[in-house]
């Protein structure tokens, strides 16, 4: 049995004087908007005695309780991962309370992008986001640009086109050509080694996953998706 010295939960306290659920009041925790005695606490589990002042910052709070969903350019052949995604967030985020290390570290990518491929990543946390983008019954679109060496083998964008898929010649020189291809249920790494077979590839970047675009990000940069935008 646990002492009255030793105190209780910092969740269970805050998740009784916040009027809260239990989990509210971790996510609270976890984002650090909790100081015990004046320090910032972001251990759930920590065990504060009734003596000790707890204080609870609401701005922190309305932030922590919202799902978060960061849209990232991964460049070619960079791993991604929950490290990089702290690598490139968590020490660049203007509020790193909110998007620390330890909220950065539950955060789930759907639609994961391979090693060699580039373009939009996503990261969230949101339930609805998730189970919209995972949704194999309704797989979401997906726009991919793909830069081949020199001019394209006859037939090459013919053969793209297929049920469910559009390609089309989006840019072409005398020594490359880009081409645009959209379709649901598209996986990078399959097409990218395909398109490799017919002509050399120097880059496959995803640029669009249902209505979210990669547009202004360059590589490396990130942004938060925004509350009125919908994939």
């Amino acid at each position: 049995m646990i002492s009255s010295e030793e105190g209780i939960r910092l969740a269970k306290r805050v998740a009784i004087e916040q009027n809260c659920s239990r989990r509210e009041a971790e996510a609270l925790i976890v984002a650090g908007g909790v100081q015990v005695a004046g320090q910032i606490v972001t251990d759930p589990a920590r065990r504060v005695r009734e003596a000790q002042m707890v204080q609870v910052n609401r701005l922190v709070s309305m932030a922590a309780l919202a799902p978060l969903t960061l849209l990232l350019f991964k460049p070619a052949h960079r791993v991604a991962n929950l490290a990089w995604l702290q690598d490139t967030v968590g020490l660049k985020a203007q509020q790193p309370g909110i998007w620390g290390p330890e909220r950065l570290a539950k955060m789930q990518m759907p639609l994961p992008l391979a090693q060699p491929t580039s373009g939009l990543c996503i990261f969230s946390d949101d339930v609805g986001v998730l189970r919209h983008l995972e949704d194999r019954r309704s797989p979401m679109e997906q726009e991919w640009m793909a830069t081949l060496s020199g001019e394209v083998p006859e037939g090459l964008v013919k053969a793209l086109n297929g049920p469910g898929i559009r390609a089309s010649v989006n840019r072409q020189t005398d020594t490359l050509t880009v081409l645009r291809i959209a379709g649901k249920d598209l996986e990078g790494l399959q097409l990218g080694r395909w398109l490799d077979e017919q002509c050399p590839l120097q880059d496959l970047r995803r640029q669009r996953v249902g209505r979210i675009g990669l547009a202004p990000l360059e590589p490396g940069q990130w942004r938060q998706l925004q509350n009125h935008e919908r994939f």
